[in-house]
């Protein structure tokens, strides 16, 4: 692209003439200049390009503190305007005042592309500031993964230290980027164990800001004795955080005085306790309170049940999708009442109804089939792989894996990238942070499954939601039979009198079991409308044109395990690399 060419822009602007001068007392350039930053700062690109034909010099002058205006460009991230300053001969290696380089400032702000771009026009990534700080200590500012598997494709370490003797490791524990500390202590491209000048470990920069879940992280993969190491002032990470106020440091402090105490060769394995506890509350906590009321003979069982299971709900508000350790474990209480529900209901069809029905054979032989049905694809759905994918997908033009390099250009999706698994993925594949992995046409994350549904096991789920709703269906039946044998003579209401006073187990699962299915229907009639246009709850079109014929050729393909009859052309061009 040639810089003097307008016909890149596809419009030519009028020109406008601007006075010259330094403003009085404050080197910040001429107003030309000026005018110029102030384009960089909107993103005017037609702005930027008509200014610098003007007066091309004005790439060459330098403001506040000896900054470019590829500086600027830079720090603001406009691949566009980058280019231009670029073509009319900015120096990707002037320095300001601080001896920062425009390429210093291009990883600060972590878009790798237009390091890249500095790169290609000869940008300097061996260049360090005026306290030693490089490209990849710059990135860490910002946690740029992006950059830092740029970095690493053009065989830079992330232990190199800087003036304070301080890696990137330390820079991303000062500000909180958690992808960026797990990309630095995958592979030990970063140690743990450096020490900056004031004789401070990750750990201890960590523990001083308050990153609860970035010190949980280091102590997890350490021994408890790390703990107790001090910096040069004598401080250990404890007493840092005792230091400072704020909610991570509240949240820290009593984790770091449990580990604290115990033997400094014990390897943190995290909150088992409190994750069994999460799942197994919802079964003990039904099964006490029937428990209780049949064992104890008590009349008012409705409303001991009802009571106790306000109580239950009212912790579960409280309950998020993650823990609140500070590990962050994912929440396994929904996963507990999805198999508390299988197990209660299964325990009073045998214990209680299953006596008064078994008269009826045929109807035994179903719900029995029916439950087997049931367990059958549970166990499926939960061990069937949803798709994983681990590598990176092939260069249509050249076949090779693609890297962090084939992506930073400009028609080219950054974000294909998963700075999380490092691999670059295809458009229809999604990373899940809680399973920590990426998944082919990923549909969602089951908090009841506490895994992934994608390709791998997609129609297994819906297969397995519908055996779950036609086991709620006839245990609710066998319910009913069980209420007209036992109160023959009762109306509805009576029915239910007697039921909440004295048959609070039976009552309260019908209940349950009611809310259930009417919440099992809604969710199932959603994932087939999904299905039925080829679509999943995370890649899905605005609307569909198939019509009624090929959306339910779809449904039956889908059931059958195959791929979709039909495919949106418009979903199609939506989701293509």
């Amino acid at each position: 692209m040639s810089f003097k060419s307008k016909e890149n822009f596809g419009v030519e602007h009028p020109k406008v003439t601007y006075p010259t001068g330094v403003p009085g007392g404050v080197n910040n350039g001429s107003v030309s200049f000026q005018s110029l930053l102030t384009a960089i700062s909107n993103c005017a690109v037609p702005l930027v390009h008509q200014l610098i034909q003007q007066t091309p010099s004005l790439v060459h002058e330098k403001g506040w503190h000896g900054q470019t205006a590829l500086h600027k460009a830079c720090l603001m991230g406009d691949w566009s305007i980058c280019f231009l300053l670029l073509e009319a001969g900015s120096d990707p290696n002037a320095l300001n005042d601080f001896d920062e380089t425009p390429l210093l400032y291009a990883c600060k702000r972590g878009l790798a592309s237009n390091v890249h771009l500095l790169v290609q026009r000869n940008g300097d990534l061996r260049a360090t500031d005026k306290n030693g700080l490089g490209v990849t200590h710059h990135c860490s500012q910002t946690g740029s993964v992006f950059v830092m598997l740029y970095l690493e494709s053009q065989g830079f370490s992330f232990k190199e230290l800087d003036r304070n003797l301080q890696s990137p490791l330390h820079i991303v524990c000062q500000y909180g980027h958690v992808d960026a500390f797990k990309f630095l202590i995958k592979k030990q491209r970063s140690s743990i164990e450096q020490r900056d000048i004031d004789g401070n470990t990750p750990l201890h920069i960590a523990a001083r800001e308050g990153q609860s879940y970035l010190t949980w992280l280091i102590i997890s993969m350490s021994r408890c004795s790390i703990l107790h190491e001090r910096n040069k002032a004598g401080f250990t990470p404890l007493d840092l955080a005792k230091q400072r106020d704020k909610y991570g440091h509240k949240e820290l402090i009593p984790v770091l005085e449990y580990y604290g105490k115990q033997d400094h060769s014990l390897v943190p394995k995290g909150p088992l306790g409190l994750w069994y506890s999460q799942l197994l509350i919802p079964g003990l906590t039904y099964g006490s309170l029937v428990g209780g009321v049949y064992l104890s003979g008590y009349q008012y069982q409705g409303l001991v049940i009802l009571a106790g299971m306000l109580v239950f709900l009212w912790y579960l508000m409280g309950n998020y999708h993650r823990m609140s350790h500070i590990s962050r474990w994912p929440n396994p209480i929904y996963a507990g009442m999805f198999g508390a529900g299988i197990f209660h209901s299964s325990l009073l069809y045998f214990v209680q109804i299953l006596p008064y029905t078994m008269y009826n054979n045929l109807l035994t032989l179903v719900c029995l089939s029916l439950l087997c049905a049931l367990l059958y694809f549970y166990y499926k759905v939960l061990t069937v792989d949803p798709g994983l994918v681990t590598q990176s997908i092939h260069d249509k033009e050249t076949g090779k894996p693609m890297t962090i390099v084939d992506l930073c250009v400009p028609h080219r999706k950054i974000d294909l990238l998963c700075v999380h698994c490092n691999i670059i993925r295809s458009s229809l594949t999604k990373h899940c942070k809680l399973c920590e992995k990426c998944f082919y046409q990923m549909d969602h994350h089951c908090l009841f499954l506490l895994r992934c549904v994608a390709k791998g096991n997609h129609s297994m789920f819906v297969w397995f939601i519908t055996f779950v709703m036609l086991c709620m269906l006839i245990f609710l039946g066998n319910i009913a039979m069980y209420c007209f044998i036992v109160y023959p003579d009762k109306s509805g209401g009576e029915m239910l009198y007697y039921m909440f006073w004295s048959d609070g187990w039976v009552l309260s699962m019908a209940v349950m079991n009611i809310g259930s299915l009417i919440w099992g229907v809604n969710l199932l009639r959603y994932q087939l409308s999904l299905v039925s246009k080829g679509y999943t709850t995370v890649f899905k079109g605005s609307e569909s044109i198939l019509t009624s014929n090929e959306r339910l050729l779809n449904i039956m393909y889908f059931l059958m395990g195959y791929e979709p009859f039909a495919q949106d052309p418009l979903f199609c061009a939506q989701y293509a690399v």
